[in-house]
């Protein structure tokens, strides 16, 4: 009869709504965060997550079947000996999610249950069909199955229990893998107080990350997804602009080699000031002082402690200020001669560019 179409109808639009193919219960969004490698979803940590999230829905999926084998056995006429065949290749199936190991494993397993789930499905319409079944009543009664089911309430909080555990726990190593490229990159002398900050700012979510984990609230994992995102990709983008810096031990040694070049210049000079000076002992003094000071921060940049390169450092650049004083004074109150002159004024603009950026370093 024509209602009897219309309520049929309607019913097999209701029935493929709640029974839809378990390939369409897409896996919940994870939380956003960046790794230093692309995730390729074979991680023990996602493939619990989908295997948690699998089991929770496939068996909210069961009790759809099993509830509609028992209203169809109630149909007049009706045959469900297909219906409760494809129901317990179902259950099968749901024993092998433990056992997968990878994301595609789980993707394999998920298309077994689609097929079965398309199986019953049109099994379903067929009994239903003939026997005159009421999608409404059996509607009802699936919903009356699940509301409150403690058995889906427990593989509820399984899943949210895995994911909340292995999401907060992938940001902590997020943040501590982030921490242990920084302090290497500090000790090998690099700037990263910028860097650091971000990556400070970015730890300091954790409490809203937690809280939309303990809520389970999709919509506040969003919200807290759309907040730490581009503050992790801050950190990233910082990060790669402090691996193109030159660091300090570079720089440094690079000061020390000009500072030792410097005072060979020095040592020219005094050997052609010898024959004319009667006493240059305090130039000569002060350059062995600089080739000693020198050495000290040679020797503590050779152990790797920036910080305690910086005394002997501002030493040498104190030294070098003072040579350059000596020989202008020299060239200035001295007649050397146009070439000495010059040669002496020269080498006092060198010591105090050097002795500049040793001041512009430290």
């Amino acid at each position: 009869m024509p209602g009897q179409q219309h309520v049929i109808g309607r019913g097999c639009k209701t029935w493929r709504r709640t029974l839809r193919p378990v390939i369409a219960i897409i896996f919940l969004s994870l939380l956003f965060l960046p790794v230093t490698a692309a995730d390729d979803g074979s991680s023990s940590d996602t493939v619990a997550i989908r295997q948690a999230h699998l089991a929770w829905t496939a068996l909210d999926k069961e009790y759809d079947f099993s509830t509609a084998v028992m209203y169809c056995n109630t149909l007049y006429g009706s045959d469900t000996t297909e219906m409760s065949r494809l129901l317990a290749e179902f259950r099968k199936q749901e024993t092998r999610i433990k056992d997968t190991a990878t994301s595609t494993e789980v993707d394999a397993l998920i298309e077994d249950m689609r097929n079965t789930t398309g199986r019953f499905r049109e099994e379903t319409f067929s009994v239903m069909t003939k026997g005159q079944g009421k999608w409404d009543v059996l509607e009802s009664q699936i919903l009356d199955a699940k509301n409150n089911n403690p058995y889906l309430l427990q593989k509820k909080d399984q899943y949210w229990t895995t994911r909340t555990k292995a999401q907060l726990a992938a940001f902590d190593t997020w943040v501590r893998e982030g921490q242990e490229r920084l302090d290497i990159l500090k000790a090998q002398g690099y700037d990263t107080t910028t860097t650091q900050r971000s990556l400070d700012v970015f730890a300091s979510k954790k409490p809203t990350v937690s809280a939309a984990f303990a809520a389970k609230s999709e919509t506040s994992i969003r919200s807290a997804n759309q907040l730490i995102q581009p503050l992790s990709q801050d950190f990233i983008q910082e990060l790669a602009e402090v691996q193109e810096q030159v660091p300090d031990t570079i720089r440094f040694q690079f000061l020390i080699d000009q500072a030792y070049r410097a005072t060979a210049l020095c040592d020219k000079a005094n050997a052609e000031l010898l024959p004319i000076l009667l006493d240059i002992d305090n130039t000569v003094a002060l350059v062995k002082k600089t080739k000693s000071d020198l050495t000290n921060a040679q020797r503590m940049l050779n152990t790797g402690s920036l910080e305690n390169t910086k005394t002997p450092l501002r030493l040498v650049q104190k030294d070098l200020s003072d040579l350059a004083q000596v020989y202008r004074d020299i060239a200035s109150t001295m007649d050397l001669g146009t070439e000495l002159n010059s040669e002496l004024n020269t080498i006092a603009l060198r010591l105090d560019n050097t002795a500049d950026q040793m001041r512009d370093a430290l």
